[in-house]
This record gives C-alpha cells, sequence and structure tokens, in this order.
C-alpha cells in the first residue's frame, strides 16, 4: 500500500510542479512583451498614450497569471497536508519520496542570521 501511496503523490507532484514552472515561465515572458511595448513605443516615436489599452490589457493578464500561481501555490499545500495524511510526510532530500518540499515551494519561513529566508536559501547558506 505504501508503493502504491507514493506513485500517487509522484503522479500528482510532477505535472504540479512542472505547471508551478510553467507558470512562472509566462509571467517572466509577459513581463519580457511589457518591456518591449514600452520600449517600442518609444523607439517607435509614439504619444505616451500609444497603446494604453493594450498595456491595460496586459496589466489585467499579469494579474491573471498571478492569481493563477497563488491558488496553484495553495493547491500545492493543500496536496501536501493529503501527503502527510497518506503517512507520506517524512524524507531526506536524498530520499525517493521527495515531492517537491524542497524545491522552489519550502513548507516553511526559516532564518539566516536572524533574518526571514526560505528554506531553500538557508540551507545553501
Amino acid at each position: 500500500m505504501r508503493k502504491e501511496r507514493m506513485d500517487v503523490a509522484r503522479s500528482v507532484a510532477r505535472p504540479l510542479i512542472e505547471l508551478e514552472k510553467l507558470i512562472d515561465a509566462a509571467l517572466l515572458k509577459h513581463a519580457e512583451v511589457q518591456v518591449a511595448l514600452v520600449e517600442g513605443r518609444a523607439k517607435a516615436k509614439l504619444p505616451l498614450h500609444a497603446g494604453e489599452a493594450g498595456l491595460e490589457q496586459m496589466a489585467a493578464a499579469a494579474a491573471r497569471l498571478i492569481e493563477a500561481r497563488k491558488a496553484t501555490h495553495a493547491a500545492h499545500y493543500d496536496f501536501r497536508d493529503v501527503q502527510d495524511q497518506m503517512g507520506l510526510s517524512r524524507f531526506k532530500a536524498s530520499d525517493d519520496r521527495d515531492y517537491g518540499d524542497k524545491g522552489d515551494t519550502p513548507r516553511e519561513f526559516m532564518t539566516v542570521d536572524g533574518f526571514p529566508a526560505l528554506s531553500v536559501v538557508s540551507e545553501a547558506a
């Protein structure tokens, strides 16, 4: 039963972590587009108000991407609770049961030299 539960946890974790990375990539690409829009307007010597409606739409799109990122991250934490309920909460970084808790989404903030830091930063320090 434990092996089956580990397999289930992995089958959820892999695409979930991939989704989180894709959302971050979308946010980075979105920022590139916004920079290109602002720089392009200046290079084309267009009036300051040129493209404002499009920039407003881009701002709305950014807000939605951030909402998607926030909801996905919240779901990740909810799935960790299920992982704990399944008895799969304890593992070491080298353990084959690493479901993403040590990557971009550590469970809690830690401190480094008295300052708040994510656990991954703490481990690197």
